[in-house]
């Protein structure tokens, strides 16, 4: 496969993954709260280490990843605000053009303009994302398994 039919893949087991995860939330499926914030336990974490990381230019790549780590930043910090029961907190992030909402736009729209480009050459990231993409140089060299300390699981 391409690497534009790979990013289309990509963006849609994103979208499932976050299908799945609102139907956690409203009780209709179970979900491993352990696991929620590691990058490396969703099928687009995968292919950013594998297929991503061989097709990707290494800036494109480097982003993605900085993207993907803040998006599952925001989804550890919505489970552990739910477990804390601050629900208000949880229903902010969650809301239309939340926090949720907004570090998955970041990451989808990133992924787009990188298949625009095959991947090749570094894409700019979009002016919404700059803010949320931006992290110490230490913690961007370092490898984003884990975006926040993993949930546990209620039990």
């Amino acid at each position: 496969m391409g690497i534009k039919s790979d990013i289309e893949d990509a963006i849609q087991v994103h979208g499932a993954w976050k299908a799945k995860f609102r139907d956690f939330l409203n009780g209709k499926a179970g979900m491993d709260l352990s696991v929620v914030s590691h990058t490396d336990a969703c099928k687009l974490g995968k292919w950013l280490e594998d297929g991503g990381q061989r097709m990707l230019s290494p800036e494109n790549h480097a982003k993605t990843c900085v993207l993907h780590a803040q998006f599952h930043r925001v989804v550890g910090d919505i489970v552990n605000n739910i477990k804390q029961k601050d629900f208000e907190a949880a229903r902010q992030a969650l809301a239309s053009a939340g926090a949720f909402d907004q570090a998955s736009h970041a990451l989808c729209a990133f992924l787009r303009k990188i298949a625009l480009h095959d991947g090749r050459k570094p894409a700019q990231i979009p002016n919404e994302a700059k803010a949320s993409a931006e992290v110490p140089a230490d913690e961007a060299a370092a490898s984003p398994k884990q975006a926040t300390e993993p949930a546990q699981q209620q039990g």
